[in-house]
């Protein structure tokens, strides 16, 4: 087994690894969050992306709000999942030596897509969790905010990236085919 067939097998087992755990841990999160159970958040092994919650809502989280928050957070890591699967699908091709394939590159555009996806998600998933976290607050209390930072246009150039990557990769396949079949 060549050193690209190692790496590509512990890639794709990291990578089943995490599409496993991401719902495991989405659940876990909002299931635990500001009760005695959050080892995550109070130990600081991961941080919100709500500034801080008690900005957003004034009450505890209600039993329902914490049910609508990880029903929300699950529909977004589907994107997540989705580009997990492409990975994964992505280095079993390599562990088997399919290297500079038609189906490899096709992964690589839907992964590229996968990138505008989740940044266009992410700005209504904010809307959203703002809104479902707010939504006990007394009126004129609630809120919904939308945002996009800078992390935000990097990621949709990164996205670009990897669709021009996944471009090349196709063409070069292309002229790959044409002169294998040329005598």
């Amino acid at each position: 087994m060549s050193n690209i067939q190692k790496q590509s097998k512990r890639a794709r087992i990291l990578f089943q690894l995490f599409f496993v755990l991401t719902p495991v841990l989405v659940c876990y999160f909002w299931l635990t969050i500001d009760t005695p159970y959050d080892y995550l958040t109070n130990t600081g092994i991961i941080q919100t992306s709500f500034d801080d919650l008690h900005n957003i809502t004034q009450v505890p989280l209600t039993l329902t709000t914490r049910l609508i928050a990880t029903l929300v957070s699950l529909i977004y890591c589907s994107i997540i999942m989705y580009a997990l699967t492409k990975l994964i699908k992505l280095f079993r091709n390599y562990e088997n030596n399919n290297i500079f394939t038609l189906e490899n590159a096709t992964i690589y555009q839907k992964l590229g897509y996968s990138i505008f996806y989740w940044v266009g998600g992410s700005m209504i998933y904010q809307a959203i969790m703002t809104l479902v976290l707010s939504f006990n607050n007394p009126p004129g209390q609630r809120m919904i905010a939308f945002s996009f930072v800078g992390v935000d246009f990097i990621t949709i150039i990164m996205g670009l990236v990897v669709l021009i990557i996944s471009w090349v990769m196709k063409e070069a396949y292309i002229l790959a085919d044409e002169q294998n079949l040329t005598i």
